[in-house]
């Protein structure tokens, strides 16, 4: 489950491809941030439509296994589609399209890896534990992804195949999650079934029927109330988009290679939280864990009003990312935790796929919105954007509030 986070999160185009993409699209290709963003929210609509992954994975068995098929072919298909990136000319549909496509095969092999979380959390009643191993390899990626794009977007990026680089790099760790799938996830066969003796209608109909069962699964109370939750603390117009980019790189002078350092400092620093979060959901109760995340997911903001112009040395902007992303993702675990508590069993890959689906749309929706205020609103007046980001996110709490009690009111373990 960790390699599987791990690759899918190092590769995406917000950690490996952020500042390479970024880079191509408003320093060569000369788009603003807006339509900049515009790229980043299409390409990232596969992972609005996590859902359908999880309904094949959870009710369609692939070459006879749940798990091991899936992620094998995610990785070799997202490996193969990165490496397409890379050779063709720098074109703004083109690589829209292959991005999307390289989306498609990665949200493949994350809803797996969130099907085998949930297995294991609720069989073992460890969630919050293994939602918190989930963050930190989930943080790795983005803490190593962010400045190895940057030093490649910095310093490799030229030619007529600028992203020939970034594709080498992504192809490396979905090669060792094929081959660690290959060798290590083993899973008992399914039950054999003659197809001499089954009709191809009859096994379509079959197929259907899983699904309709693993739907009929997840439709229930307990999934939508926490549905909204994350929709909404994800849906909350965004400074941490290609806005803030436009704003570190023409206001404040920072390179690439810069930024990708200042985020290996922040998800370094949220690698932290998930230490904590081991500890804490013992502790307390979930509410009161989901009350605390909502004040500190408003709280993590407020440092980025005090960013300052590059620096040989980055300190203010180290610490200012450092306390940002920890506070950011310490509030992110008890929601991934309430993902966990609120999936049926049966369909975990499912039910978890459509929680975070909900959550990725609400991320697609929010980081379009902040630079859409950024630029035609607040005149490219970032505290401002900074503001609304903090004080929207406070309404969260109501949320919270009516989230059902056999949920949220125990702590892990009890």
């Amino acid at each position: 489950m960790a390699t599987g986070v791990f690759a899918t999160t190092f590769v995406q185009l917000q950690g490996l491809g952020y500042l390479p993409f970024n880079h191509l699209l408003m320093k060569d290709m000369g788009l603003d941030s807006n339509v900049a963003a515009t790229f980043m929210s299409l390409s990232m609509v596969p992972w609005m439509f996590k859902t359908f992954a999880g309904l094949l994975v959870d009710g369609v068995p692939l070459f006879g296994t749940r798990r091991r098929s899936y992620l094998m072919l995610s990785a070799f298909t997202a490996g193969l589609l990165w490496l397409a990136m890379g050779c063709v000319p720098p074109h703004y549909k083109l690589l829209l399209w292959l991005s999307i496509v390289m989306n498609t095969a990665i949200v493949f092999g994350s809803t797996t890896s969130g099907g085998l979380l949930v297995e294991a959390g609720q069989q073992f009643g460890v969630s919050g534990r293994l939602s918190s191993l989930r963050v930190f390899a989930q943080n790795l990626g983005a803490a190593l992804g962010l400045p190895v794009g940057g030093l490649i977007a910095d310093h490799l990026m030229q030619g007529h195949l600028p992203l020939i680089w970034p594709a080498l790099a992504a192809a490396v760790p979905l090669a060792c999650l094929f081959f660690c799938t290959w060798f290590l996830l083993k899973e008992p066969p399914l039950p054999a079934r003659s197809t001499t003796q089954i009709s191809m209608l009859a096994q379509l109909e079959r197929a259907l029927a899983s699904i309709w069962t693993q739907i009929t699964n997840v439709v229930r109370w307990q999934m939508l109330l926490p549905a909204a939750l994350m929709f909404f603390i994800q849906v909350v117009p965004t400074f941490r988009s290609t806005c803030f980019y436009e704003y570190q790189t023409t206001k404040l002078h920072y390179s690439d290679a810069a930024i990708g350092l200042l985020g290996l400092a922040g998800y370094g620093a949220a690698l932290l939280s998930s230490g904590v979060y081991v500890w804490w959901c013992r502790k307390v109760s979930l509410r009161t864990s989901l009350y605390a995340a909502i004040f500190v997911v408003a709280l993590s903001a407020l440092p980025y009003l005090y960013y300052a112009p590059y620096t040989p040395y980055m300190v203010r902007a180290c610490s200012i990312e450092g306390v940002g992303y920890f506070l950011l993702y310490l509030a992110y675990l008890p929601l991934f935790d309430l993902a966990v508590r609120s999936t049926p069993k049966g369909s975990e890959a499912l039910g978890y796929s459509l929680l975070i689906g909900v959550w990725n749309v609400g991320l697609g929706l929010g980081a379009k919105a902040g630079p859409w205020l950024y630029e035609r609103y607040l005149h490219r007046h970032m505290n401002e954007l900074i503001w609304l980001n903090a004080g929207v996110t406070m309404a969260g709490l109501i949320l919270v509030f009516l989230l059902p009690r056999y949920l949220v009111e125990r702590s892990e373990g009890k």
